[in-house]
């Protein structure tokens, strides 16, 4: 039985996630879902497994690092599938310090209490998934595409954030050994998607 922590799984792609996890691997798994429920956050997306024995819904923020600690101790994390960001270019733009904080600080405090849950394993069987954005690439020029070799150039603060935690979470895999893999997904949308992510707000940003 393996125990899954879901970061910001009552959000857009999280959601989707544990559905996924939910209606292939349910009697071979736990899932733990950790979301704040902000603006972006919608409960009613997971609702359907409230209730059942492998699936628990926790309220609260990736920043609170005595409830991060404590989800751990009581759970036993065998993997953590970090989706919980803040998003949203234009609203970066308008609130840099609460997308800094949520985006590096949460992603250090899920790190640093991964890290102290599993070293005395020597990892064996963990895994850490940060989801990043293609974002970090920056503006895609006229000709060409983005390959996991493109320099990271942000160009605005949610994704200086984004970045900012994939450098983190390289740093830990590259210093503590802590097995993290990151992905850089783009353009994603579907089912549970928040309205102003398909259609932007309409302040000119791209």
């Amino acid at each position: 039985m393996k125990n899954y922590l879901v970061t910001g799984g009552a959000g857009f792609i999280g959601s989707n996630y544990i559905h996924y996890l939910m209606e292939n691997f349910e009697k071979d798994i736990n899932v733990i879902n950790l979301d704040a429920l902000t603006y972006c956050g919608n409960r009613s997306n997971v609702s359907i497994y409230e209730g059942n024995n492998h699936y628990c819904f926790i309220q609260g923020d990736i920043c609170d690092e005595k409830l991060i600690k404590k989800i751990f101790h009581e759970n036993d994390i065998d993997y953590v599938i970090h989706f919980a960001a803040q998003t949203h270019v234009d609203r970066s733009i308008a609130s840099a310090y609460e997308f800094a904080n949520t985006n590096i600080i949460g992603t250090l405090n899920l790190l640093n209490t991964a890290k102290e849950a599993w070293e005395s394993s020597n990892y064996n069987g963990k895994r850490f998934l940060y989801v990043s954005t293609d974002e970090v690439y920056g503006e895609l020029p006229a000709e060409g595409y983005f390959t996991e070799d493109t320099p990271l150039r942000p160009r605005n603060p949610y994704s200086a954030s984004k970045a900012a935690g994939d450098m983190m979470a390289h740093a830990f895999y590259e210093t503590h050994h802590l097995p993290v893999v990151i992905t850089r997904c783009s353009n994603n949308y579907g089912p549970y998607q928040n309205a102003e992510k398909f259609i932007m707000l309409g302040t000119g940003s791209m």
